[in-house]
C-alpha cells in the first residue's frame, strides 16, 4: 500500500466497498480525506481507485486458466470468475 495515497474514511459513501482508499490496508502513518469526496450531488467521486482488475488483466488470465484446462468448452463464465478472484487475492497479497 503505497504511502502517497490519500485514504478515504467511507462514512456514508456507497461506493466504499469497492474503493481501493477505503478497503486498502494501513500501513503506519497515513493521510485521509477530511471528509468523504463523494458527492451526492452528482452520484460520484473524483477520488474513487477501483478495487476490481481491470478487464484486460481479467481476459488474459481467464485465457491462461482456459489453456490450463484443456480449452475445455462451456466454461467462459467460470474461467472468467476464477481469473477475477485469484487476481484480487494477488492483489490483495501485495498491497
Amino acid at each position: 500500500m503505497p504511502y502517497d495515497i490519500t485514504m478515504c474514511p467511507g462514512q456514508n459513501c456507497p461506493l466504499k466497498q469497492d474503493c481501493y482508499r477505503f478497503t486498502a490496508e494501513i500501513l503506519g502513518r497515513q493521510d485521509f480525506f477530511g471528509t468523504d469526496p463523494y458527492s451526492f450531488t452528482t452520484n460520484s467521486c473524483d477520488y474513487f481507485i477501483s478495487n476490481r482488475p481491470d478487464d484486460d488483466k481479467i481476459r488474459l488470465k481467464a485465457y491462461e486458466i482456459w489453456q490450463k484446462s484443456g480449452y475445455s468448452d462451456g466454461k467462459s463464465v467460470e474461467h472468467w470468475l476464477q481469473a477475477e478472484k485469484e487476481l484480487i487475492e494477488l492483489k490483495n497479497l501485495s498491497s
